[in-house]
């Protein structure tokens, strides 16, 4: 058979001198359809925690769009439709993205934080331009609004203080936190103390709270997502979302009473997936299960405030137990694995902290003429 047999002859084939004609409408409403849901694809192929940073990012950027007097429509879950509707981006300009960039640092936000929200705006224009709303020319320049530098935080910050502008307003802070152990006993004491717990039920709470994150360095998702069934015995099955692993751990420091604790006062549920932590009321009733990170944050914020700490935030607590663990001259391989990271570079640098730079050098004294006794 001659191959140029199986091509359909114009003749035999009605919808031939048409096929052109047709294939741009569909391509139209392809196109149109491709658009719409663009947004829905990218994101359902981003981690759980991607998103969610990204709807905290969107929300900030919404209420700087309120201030100019844009008001950005909702969805069920209180997320600006920024996140799902490529239409929403279609005025979009350079003016607007600076303008917010502006804003981020005159609101007190950490150099760190402005960079990431500007980043995810960014981001979503380029989506927006990809789905045909938002044109090149606009695209294009939007893309020029960087961040800023690190060497240029000094700066930035110090300009800041001048006028009394906040320079930490995040939860991811330009630098954290670092407890010693007589702060980190202090804050212990303070969870169970608080004078806002209402009932010992809190203070039980909210101590079990602090010693999974500073004990056991827990990231505060980790926190939010314990659960009944995860309490075996003296060993804490802790969930890591964020590197994607289930890992056991021992209850160490002040965990294992924490939890005994805690489990006096609070009965535990039929169901064993429940959350672990216990929601209360403002008047110290318990009302169930499970709390947010929100929550948690905002619980740190006010405990850190009792020992004479502002802005103190969970992650502060896990930078804490890191450089505690550091300084124990573990290896690194081990807090690696004990802190759920995946790679070497985050715990190398807790260990690197702790290292005396002139560890390896010696020098006798110079001056036979004096002893230990004189020098001192």
């Amino acid at each position: 058979m001659d191959e140029f047999e199986l091509i359909p002859q114009q003749g035999n084939n009605p919808l031939a001198p048409n096929f052109t004609n047709v294939m741009k409408q569909r391509s139209v409403v392809a196109d149109q359809i491709s658009a719409q849901h663009s947004f829905i694809e990218y994101r359902l192929r981003q981690r759980p925690q991607t998103i969610r940073r990204h709807n905290t990012d969107l929300k900030i950027f919404a209420d700087f769009l309120a201030s100019i007097g844009i008001v950005i429509p909702v969805d069920e879950h209180e997320v600006p439709i920024l996140a799902t509707e490529p239409a929403a981006w279609a005025e979009m300009s350079v003016g607007i993205v600076t303008t917010f960039r502006t804003w981020m640092l005159n609101e007190g936000y950490a150099l760190g934080s402005v960079n990431i929200r500007l980043s995810t705006v960014r981001l979503y224009c380029r989506l927006a331009h990809q789905a045909g709303v938002l044109s090149l020319e606009a695209w294009s320049r939007i893309h020029t609004v960087e961040g800023y530098r690190r060497r240029e935080g000094d700066g930035i910050d110090a300009q800041r203080e001048a006028t009394e502008t906040p320079t930490r307003l995040s939860t991811k802070k330009a630098a954290p936190h670092i407890l010693d152990q007589s702060q980190i006993r202090e804050l212990k004491r303070a969870a169970r103390t608080n004078p806002q717990n209402r009932t010992p039920e809190v203070g039980w709470r909210d101590y079990l709270i602090v010693c999974l994150l500073v004990d056991l360095g827990m990231r505060c998702g980790e926190v939010v997502v314990l659960k009944w069934a995860h309490i075996q015995g003296k060993v804490l099955l802790v969930d890591r979302p964020k590197v994607d692993k289930v890992q056991k751990h021992r209850l160490i420091g002040d965990t294992a009473k924490a939890l005994r604790e805690y489990q006096k006062v609070i009965a535990q549920p039929a169901n064993p997936q429940t959350a672990l932590l216990a929601a209360f009321d403002h008047k110290g009733n318990q009302i169930g299960f499970g709390i947010s990170e929100r929550a948690i944050h905002k619980r740190i914020v006010q405990l850190g405030k009792l020992i004479g700490i502002n802005n103190l935030a969970p992650h502060d607590l896990r930078h804490s137990w890191a450089t505690r663990v550091a300084q124990t001259n573990i290896p690194v391989q081990a807090l690696r694995d004990a802190g759920g990271w995946t790679n070497l570079n985050t715990p190398n640098r807790y260990i690197a902290q702790q290292a005396i730079a002139n560890d390896g050098v010696s020098l006798l004294s110079d001056d036979g003429a004096l002893d230990d006794d004189d020098e001192a």
